[in-house]
């Protein structure tokens, strides 16, 4: 978590969590529960996500796990069955791996499958200049000439394949190629 205890921030993000976590804004969550004599809800509910996160986690990265959203991960992870010695092995590897540009974002990651979470770095402007010279200025895909500024440089082999962010896994596509690669 991130923010001020003081402040009362730590308070305030458990509350949007359980609030999420039974499908209601902050505000009704207060709502429903200001004549509540104690909090033990909103406690137990707080122990659940950090034991959940601690269980399938540990603490190795903590830089990393900083700020991020365990109780929304935990109200729509939490009952995938995960184990702690494969999510670590994933860890350690997306962790290493250069191209992971957001390592905050590895732990949604394992959790959903979205390469978003991750940030994987884009080629440079060296590189894609490098391959739309090589490529004749022309679309690896359709054949016909495009101009550098609109082009994207596109992974051969994608990332979730193995694929690096490097020159020779780099292909200049027009959008309209790019984009229909993209949704197959």
């Amino acid at each position: 978590m991130s923010g001020s205890p003081i402040r009362q921030d730590y308070f305030e993000t458990a509350l949007q969590w359980i609030g999420d976590a039974q499908g209601k804004s902050l505000r009704q969550y207060m709502a429903d529960h200001q004549h509540d004599t104690d909090a033990d809800e909103l406690w137990q509910y707080f122990q659940d996500v950090i034991h959940w996160v601690d269980k399938l986690f540990g603490r190795k990265y903590k830089k990393e796990m900083k700020g991020v959203e365990w109780g929304l991960l935990y109200n729509r992870h939490r009952d995938t069955r995960l184990t702690a010695t494969a999510i670590s092995e994933q860890m350690a590897k997306l962790m290493a791996d250069s191209d992971v540009q957001k390592k905050s974002g590895v732990f949604a990651y394992i959790l959903d499958g979205d390469i978003r979470h991750l940030g994987i770095r884009a080629f440079d402007a060296n590189t894609r200049r490098e391959v739309y010279e090589r490529q004749g200025g022309k679309c690896a895909i359709c054949g016909k000439p495009f101009d550098i500024e609109v082009m994207e440089a596109d992974h051969i082999t994608p990332w979730v394949e193995g694929g690096r962010t490097i020159a020779s896994n780099c292909q200049m596509l027009c959008r309209d190629c790019n984009r229909h690669k993209s949704s197959k």
